[in-house]
C-alpha cells in the first residue's frame, strides 16, 4: 500500500503511537502525543488540531495521553480510554460529557459532529446526554481489554537498541508482569523527575534534560504512571476494519475472537511481548508473527512505537519482524513516513 492507493479513508503517523485516521466524515486521534520534548521530533503541534471527533487513548502514560485534554477542550472531541486516563483528563477540566470510560468489551456507534450536535438540540437522553439514533453512525468501533509489553532483558538493564531478533527467555523474577512497568514509571520515571533537584537538573545529559523538563510540567502534560490497563480497538469503517493495538502485549483469546478480523492492524513492535500476562519466550518477531496470525493474518500491518528517542532504548530494529512476518503470514507491512497521509 502506498501514498498513491485508492480509498476513501487516510492515516497519517505522528511518530511513537500516534496516528490521525479519517473516514466517513470523521476524524480520529489513536493516542495524542504530539508535542513531545525538544529532544524528540515532533511534526504536528497540538495549535494546529482545529477538528477532531474522537481521541481513542491506548493508556495513560507520558507518551500517549498527554494532550488529550488540550484537543478535546479545543475541538469538542469525545475521549475515549480506561478510567485512569479518563480520571486524568476530567481532572484537566475536560467537560464530563466528552469522556467515556471503557475497559473492554464495549462496542459504541461513532457519529459525525452535525449529527452530534443535531441530537443535543433534541430532548434529553435516557441515561444522558442525548445522542443520534444508531441508524446514523459513520463508523463503530469494538474495544478489546489488551496488556502492556514488558522491558526486554535484565530488570533494570536497558539495551541501546531493541533488536526484534532477539530472543529472551525466563524472567528475572516468577512474578514478572506489567507491575514492574508501573514502579518503573512511579519511581524512575515520574517520581525520579519530580524530586530532583536544580543542581540534579544541572548535571542530567542535555538528551536527557528535555525529558525530564517534559515530565516536571504536569500543568501542561497530563499522564500517569499506572497505564490504566491497556485497551485496543477494532474500528469498523465502512468496506475496511482497522485494529489497533499500541504496545507487544495481549491476550491470545481475545486475539483469536476479534470479529470481524481487521484488513488493516497497527500494533507497537518494541518491547518484549506480555502474553496472557507473562513475559513471551523468544523474540518480538516471533510474538509479533503470533499475533498476525491469530488475529486473521490481515492484509496490511503497520508497527508503531519504534521510532528514535533519546533515552534506552533508542530504537527498535524491526526488519526481522517484517521479515518474519511477511515470509510466514499473507500479511505486508506498511512502512510509514511521518505527518504523511495515506489512503487505504
Amino acid at each position: 500500500m502506498n501514498g498513491n492507493n485508492e480509498g476513501t479513508s487516510t492515516i497519517e503517523w505522528f511518530g511513537a503511537s500516534t496516528f490521525r485516521l479519517k473516514t466517513n466524515g470523521i476524524i480520529i486521534f489513536l493516542d495524542t502525543w504530539l508535542e513531545r520534548p525538544s529532544s524528540v521530533p515532533s511534526f504536528l503541534s497540538i495549535d494546529d488540531v482545529t477538528e477532531c471527533d474522537y481521541i481513542f487513548i491506548s493508556h495513560a502514560h507520558f507518551d500517549h495521553l498527554p494532550g488529550s485534554d488540550r484537543m478535546a477542550k479545543r475541538t469538542g472531541a469525545i475521549v475515549i480510554s480506561n478510567g485512569e486516563a479518563i480520571n486524568v483528563m476530567k481532572a484537566a477540566g475536560v467537560p464530563e460529557e466528552q469522556l467515556v470510560p471503557v475497559a473492554g468489551g464495549e462496542r459504541i456507534p461513532l457519529f459525525t459532529k452535525a449529527d452530534r450536535e443535531e441530537a443535543k438540540r433534541s430532548e434529553q437522553g435516557k441515561f444522558g446526554p442525548p445522542e443520534p439514533d444508531v441508524s446514523k453512525a459513520a463508523a463503530s468501533v469494538h474495544v478489546w481489554p489488551s496488556l502492556h509489553c514488558l522491558m526486554p532483558g535484565e530488570p533494570g538493564v536497558h539495551p541501546e537498541f531493541i533488536d526484534t531478533a532477539t530472543e529472551y527467555h525466563g524472567a528475572g523474577s516468577p512474578y514478572a508482569c506489567t507491575l514492574d512497568i508501573t514502579k518503573i514509571m512511579k519511581h524512575m520515571f515520574v517520581d525520579g523527575a519530580q524530586k530532583m533537584s536544580p543542581e540534579d537538573l544541572a548535571k542530567v545529559p542535555p538528551n536527557m534534560k528535555p525529558i525530564i523538563e517534559f515530565l516536571r510540567d504536569t500543568d501542561k502534560n497530563k499522564y500517569s504512571h499506572f497505564d490504566g490497563g491497556q485497551l485496543a480497538f477494532n474500528f469498523l469503517l465502512g468496506d475496511k476494519t482497522l485494529f489497533w493495538n499500541s504496545l507487544l502485549g495481549g491476550y491470545e483469546g481475545v486475539f483469536k475472537e476479534i470479529q470481524p478480523q481487521p484488513d488493516i492492524a497497527i500494533m507497537g513492535i518494541a518491547g518484549r511481548g506480555n502474553i496472557n500476562g507473562r513475559p513471551f519466550d523468544g523474540s518480538a518477531a516471533q510474538c509479533g508473527t503470533n499475533i498476525v496470525r491469530w488475529i486473521g493474518e490481515p492484509k496490511t500491518m503497520v508497527w508503531c512505537l519504534h521510532d528514535e528517542m533519546p533515552f534506552e532504548p533508542k530504537r527498535t530494529i524491526t526488519t526481522a519482524a517484517t521479515e518474519m512476518v511477511e515470509r510466514e503470514t499473507k500479511s505486508k507491512i506498511w512502512s510509514l513516513d511521518h505527518a504523511k497521509a495515506y489512503k487505504f
